[in-house]
């Protein structure tokens, strides 16, 4: 029997046990699952509605859905929050919730509430049973408890399948209450056993995926795992602040060439300072609500003329390199106190000029122009691309638009990110949190002391090729999630 036939039988013994739940680590083969799955119901007809969590799990979907041939009209892929966003605008009355034209995602746990309301209706139920023939969701150990009621409400209608895997739980800070895969998911949706092969590692490094499988149950207890006879590269992490940097840098300078590599911080300020020396040759993934970007256009919207001058320059300088040796501390305190700045360096002049005229005009359209002309400054090397470019296009938007104030506009920017999907970039700086889903050849963890089981076991497993660990010691002991 060919793989493919194999895992098509795999597929059709899912369908015939729904509603059900399949517990698959990273690596091993879920979304490869979920596109035959999906593939088996679109080749009778059938209609499949698939929801994940991150845009970034969508896109992934999205890529393996067209590996399958499955025709784009059989299946729709979605996150949960902007379905239930879309379910709501269509259906106010029975939602219970009025939403505006774009959503708020400091919203969304309302969006949930909302959606399950509606959900619980009659015509909604025709509407979904019309529309659907199964519903799929991924990444589940990331669903909250409202998220799962939700789902708990497709399953009473339709077929339902839920994949997750419990050690990769990432979004359990704060107040959010994400669901316990014994006691929440369990009961409803009854374990599908599917066989466990490290297919990421298969044809680059089957000692690193053997190994990942193997550390899953200590982690799983909150016990210590050994790197040193592990297929994990360890390097020592230096006591002193300034030479961890450089061994950071350093690390993610060696990194092999060929092939695309992930280097991963625990928190965002402990990849901006790596991403600051690596000259540009490394870009921030930003999340997608971050509020840098935010603060910053909601300044370009209230704040005085001097603070947007001065609040220009200063994310320019907190996005790349070589800025602050064209404008320097002094010069930024100037600006701050509404007062033009001068230079006699002929390169520097066509800058100089069009930051002053934000003293005089702060609109979206001179700050656009003044950080344009702050880019092309000789030597200046982006690092926080997704974050720049964010904020220039919010910036162009409002600027063609006078009703549309900068914070709106950027609104609009994230929502078009989210639907199109992100460009994937060969060198990244980011968090477990933002590349859960996604893979690369090689994956370095910066500081792996900081992580706990669930982050350790999602940066561990990014890379298909090689894995680098910088710590302080060869021995990690993560804790559980509280």
């Amino acid at each position: 029997m060919t793989e493919r036939a194999a895992l098509r039988a795999v597929a059709i013994r899912i369908l015939d046990s729904l509603p059900g739940s399949i517990t698959l680590p990273a690596g091993t083969g879920k979304t490869e699952l979920v596109a035959a799955v999906v593939a088996e119901v679109a080749a009778d007809g059938g209609n499949v509605l698939v929801l994940t969590h991150t845009h970034a799990g969508v896109e992934a979907l999205r890529r393996r859905m067209d590996k399958f041939s499955v025709p784009k009209k059989h299946v729709s892929v979605r996150t949960i929050d902007a379905w239930c966003f879309d379910l709501i605008q269509h259906f106010p009355l029975l939602a219970g919730h009025i939403v505006s034209a774009a959503p708020d995602w400091s919203h969304s746990q309302a969006y949930h509430v909302a959606a399950t309301r509606a959900v619980d209706s009659e015509p909604v139920r025709r509407m979904l049973t019309v529309s659907y023939d199964l519903i799929v969701v991924d990444e589940y150990q990331d669903c909250l408890i409202d998220q799962h009621r939700l789902i708990v409400g497709f399953s009473a209608m339709m077929p339902t399948l839920v994949l997750g895997d419990p050690l990769q739980g990432l979004f359990n800070f704060g107040k959010q209450q994400p669901v316990n895969w014994r006691g929440d998911v369990l009961n409803h949706f009854p374990e599908v056993a599917v066989d466990v092969y490290p297919w990421r590692w298969h044809s680059h490094n089957q000692a690193l995926g053997s190994w990942l499988l193997s550390i899953r149950a200590p982690l799983s207890r909150g016990n210590s795992i050994d790197l040193t006879r592990s297929p994990v590269q360890w390097k020592k992490m230096p006591n002193d602040q300034r030479f961890k940097v450089k061994e950071q840098v350093g690390t993610c300078f060696q990194s092999p060439q060929e092939g695309s590599t992930v280097a991963l911080g625990h928190f965002r300020h402990d990849i901006l300072s790596p991403a600051q020396y690596l000259n540009g040759s490394y870009s921030v993934m930003e999340a997608l609500d971050s509020n840098v970007t935010e603060d910053f256009c909601q300044l370009v919207d209230t704040g005085t003329a001097p603070e947007i001058a001065a609040g220009a320059v200063q994310f320019a300088v907190n996005c790349a390199t070589g800025i602050a040796a064209h404008l320097d501390s002094t010069k930024r305190r100037r600006l701050a106190s509404g007062k033009p700045i001068a230079t006699r360096t002929q390169d520097r002049q066509s800058a100089y000029a069009a930051i002053n005229r934000t003293l005089s005009g702060p609109t979206p359209g001179f700050v656009h122009a003044a950080m344009e002309a702050i880019v092309g400054l000789p030597n200046v090397k982006i690092y926080c691309r997704e974050a720049w470019t964010e904020v220039l296009q919010a910036l162009q938007f409002a600027a063609l638009d006078d009703g549309l104030s900068v914070t709106r506009a950027l609104t609009q920017v994230r929502n078009a990110a989210r639907a199109r999907g992100r460009r994937p970039a060969r060198r990244v700086l980011s968090r477990p949190l933002l590349v859960k889903g996604l893979e690369y050849d090689h994956a370095i963890l910066l500081d792996a002391d900081q992580y706990n089981a669930q982050e350790l076991y999602v940066a561990l497993s990014r890379g298909s090729k090689s894995v680098t660990v910088v710590s302080r010691s060869p021995v990690l002991s993560p804790s559980l999630p509280g």
